[in-house]
């Protein structure tokens, strides 16, 4: 007796439509940025509406009877599907930190698509053919500026280009009384006074999450425990670090704040 439905076809089309709506409920949430860089973004619409396109394709067919239909096959695509829905991203953390003058280049140089030189540095980068910039912000967006009172605040949205612009030109920040937000961190190798106010930075996707900042002193930073978000005011000054010259913030205050809006920094050459 010949199958009224060909289960086989039909599983494929709900394979494709839920895959479908997931990518489209990612984009269209903005969730999709807890997994990949928003450059991706676009070829992400492209397959959703592919795929969308597909299991309506396959539908009609699932209404032709089929011998020796197998859909034992495609319940395992299933598993991964309901992994996406019942696990939801969480921020990968990688304990190699980032800074220093060569560590912001070599974030924007990776995402670049370029590869540091075989003796281990980094090919400068220059200003003026390619800008680094944070792709969610308005290209309007300047550097922060000094205030009234001599600090220079620097916002979430800003925190990617002046990350870039400490790092390329540090002589400019020496002796500046800067505020920084990032969460907080620590490796074995700090000292108990030590700690990074970092944000993390995508390339391509949360694989490669790369912690940036710039190493703070003073003793109020013993109170605050590792991934708590705090704001940072402090002096900066330009010293040697493990033989790598580096902006060192001096802190002269530090309270604890909410969580960023937006969970990553995001390099790029645009």
């Amino acid at each position: 007796m010949k199958q009224k439905i060909n289960l086989e076809t039909l599983l494929e089309s709900i394979i494709c439509f839920l895959l479908s709506a997931l990518l489209f409920y990612a984009l269209i949430s903005d969730k999709v940025a807890n997994y990949v860089h928003p450059r991706i973004n676009g070829y992400l619409w492209f397959v959703a509406i592919a795929l969308l396109i597909i299991s309506s394709v396959f539908l009609p067919s699932a209404f032709t009877p089929k011998h020796n239909a197998k859909p034992g096959k495609y319940f395992l695509y299933f598993v991964p599907i309901l992994f996406v829905i019942l696990i939801p991203a969480g921020t990968v953390q990688n304990k190699a930190i980032s800074f220093g003058s060569t560590s912001a280049v070599g974030i924007a140089t990776a995402s670049a698509g370029t590869s540091p030189q075989n003796n281990g540095t980094i090919t400068p980068v220059n200003p003026s053919s390619n800008s680094i910039r944070n792709p969610t912000t308005s290209s309007a967006l300047f550097l922060p500026k000094e205030d009234s009172d001599g600090i220079i605040t620097i916002q979430d949205e800003q925190f990617a280009n002046w990350y870039q612009d400490i790092n390329q030109n540090m002589n400019q920040y020496d002796g500046k009384i800067l505020k920084f937000k990032g969460q907080v961190f620590r490796t074995k190798d700090f000292a108990k006074n030590e700690m990074v106010p970092v944000r993390y930075a995508m390339v391509c996707c949360t694989a490669d999450l790369q912690p940036c900042g710039i190493l703070c002193r003073g003793d109020e930073v013993t109170q605050y425990q590792d991934n708590e978000w705090v704001w940072v005011t402090g002096k900066i000054k330009i010293e040697k670090y493990k033989s790598q010259t580096m902006p060192i913030c001096y802190v002269t205050k530090i309270e604890k704040t909410e969580k960023a809006n937006d969970d990553y920094i995001y390099f790029t050459y645009y």
